[in-house]
């Protein structure tokens, strides 16, 4: 009596393997489009496997890290918040770096830039949850100096003003402004 019911688990076990490991099913990892045909009084609705391109491979693919394998080890800062919002978790801590994959050196890199990113107010919606009754204080509203190629294109905004704007500004000012700029370049 045992042994007909453990010859029908196996084939079970057996047949369920075959349909679950992919001679019945299609991949599980697919994007399929829903197709719909119609002919005459019938309808056809089917879902067409469609083809996906590979994901890009990362130009240094031995690096120890994400950032050090797509080489952006010294081109980030505390500005590309939505590089920095994949390290942190959602009430603004970092996450740990057994799940970041991060090497040390990066991780302090990116630590410290989402430290800045925080004073400076650029990432409102990763504020840590308040117990109930307290009031915040004022935020300090910290500001960093801007790089060298943000500072130059907002200087040359101030010295050479839009043509509807250059009416406002008094001629020998202009003047005075262009020819101390002109200074400092050479």
């Amino acid at each position: 009596m045992a042994a007909p019911s453990l010859l029908r688990g196996a084939f079970r076990r057996l047949f369920a393997g075959l349909w679950g490991s992919g001679w019945v099913s299609p991949p599980a990892r697919t994007l399929r489009e829903v197709v719909e045909v119609t002919e005459g009084n019938t309808t056809i609705i089917e879902g067409k496997i469609i083809e996906v391109a590979e994901a890009p491979t990362p130009p240094n693919p031995s690096g120890q890290c994400p950032i050090c394998r797509w080489n952006l080890k010294h081109k980030y800062d505390y500005v590309d918040v939505l590089l920095l919002s994949q390290f942190i978790r959602s009430d603004g801590g970092m996450l740990p770096r057994r799940i970041t994959g991060l090497c040390m050196e990066e991780h302090r890199k990116i630590a410290a830039c989402v430290q800045m990113a925080h004073r400076a107010g650029l990432l409102p919606n990763h504020r840590p949850l308040l117990p109930e009754g307290h009031v915040p204080r004022k935020p300090r509203l910290n500001s960093f100096l801007l790089e060298e190629q943000k500072l130059t294109e907002l200087i040359a905004k101030s010295v050479f003003p839009p043509p509807e704007l250059e009416n406002l500004v008094s001629d020998s000012l202009v003047r005075q402004i262009r020819k101390a700029h002109l200074e400092e370049r050479t």
